[in-house]
């Protein structure tokens, strides 16, 4: 979050309200608020069909009970030098260093606080290391993945090959629970549009074989980046309250607070006997 400073006393009467600047502020901290649910870049290339919050998602928001959801882990894989760490700045601290390029050892890692639908909810962003000899630390980091980011450099074709073995590796770290996947193209302001046309073909390709959904992004100039970062943690919301509302385990409220559980649990009740009548009256 940004940092704050008051401004320094000019000797005028105090106002009833201290103004701030500021500090460092190179984020626009709004795009971390989700009121609506952001679209994919191509709803043709999306496994993600959905137009809306779930019934479910949107009830819980709408409680009068905050919950505390855990937090989304999202782990980006691929290749070295893709722009995995160039993408996660860009969005994170709305940087970009194109000409100090520096291999990720084993992994870096950052921390994105939301609020979706009003609701506090946190996205942890694991940047893994793509060089072969930092393989085995970043795998060790795959598990408990709540979504799995493939990046691949849209200027180099054998990268967006070498995705499928990436996630591979990393679905078999996260066999138990079903994760989000993404599909995401670097450096799409490097390429001409035929040569853009050609690797997006091969991507779109890539994207329906894996299940994923697919993003063209460009960490030097931000297109589709905040785009693509609030479409994943509004998903991840989602799916994270609807795993949650099934199991009633993993939504969390404030210590003392049990309403939440309970309005969720008579109402589904409720809504399994009116169903049950319904049936018996049609038969």
């Amino acid at each position: 979050m940004p940092l704050y400073r008051k401004h320094k006393s000019s000797g005028r009467p105090k106002l009833p309200r201290t103004s701030y600047e500021v500090l460092n502020n190179n984020v626009d901290y709004g795009t971390r608020q989700i009121d609506h649910y952001p679209r994919p870049y191509s709803c043709q290339v999306t496994p993600y069909r959905e137009l809306d919050f779930s019934e479910r998602t949107k009830r819980a928001a709408q409680a009068v009970v905050p919950f505390l959801l855990g937090p989304c882990k999202a782990i980006f894989i691929g290749d070295v030098a893709t722009g995995k760490t160039s993408l996660v700045h860009r969005f994170c601290h709305e940087s970009f260093e194109g000409n100090d390029y520096t291999a990720t050892i084993g992994l870096d890692f950052e921390v994105e606080r939301f609020q979706v639908l009003n609701q506090a909810y946190t996205l942890q962003i694991w940047d893994t290391a793509g060089h072969e000899r930092f393989k085995c630390i970043a795998q060790s980091y795959y598990r408990n993945a709540s979504a799995i980011v493939v990046v691949f450099d849209m200027t180099r074709p054998d990268s967006l090959l070498n995705g499928k073995r990436w996630l591979d590796e990393a679905l078999r770290l996260n066999s138990r629970t079903p994760v989000l996947k993404f599909l995401v193209g670097t450096k799409k302001d490097l390429l001409d549009d035929q040569a853009l046309c050609d690797i997006e073909l091969e991507a779109i390709k890539m994207a329906y074989e894996i299940n994923a959904e697919y993003w063209p992004v460009s960490a030097r100039t931000g297109e589709n980046v905040t785009k693509l970062f609030r479409r994943l943690t509004a998903l991840a919301f989602d799916y994270g309250v609807q795993r949650a509302m099934e199991t009633n385990e993993s939504l969390l409220q404030p210590p003392g607070n049990s309403l939440l559980n309970l309005y969720f649990l008579r109402k589904e009740k409720k809504e399994k006997k009116f169903l049950k009548c319904f049936n018996c009256t049609i038969n």
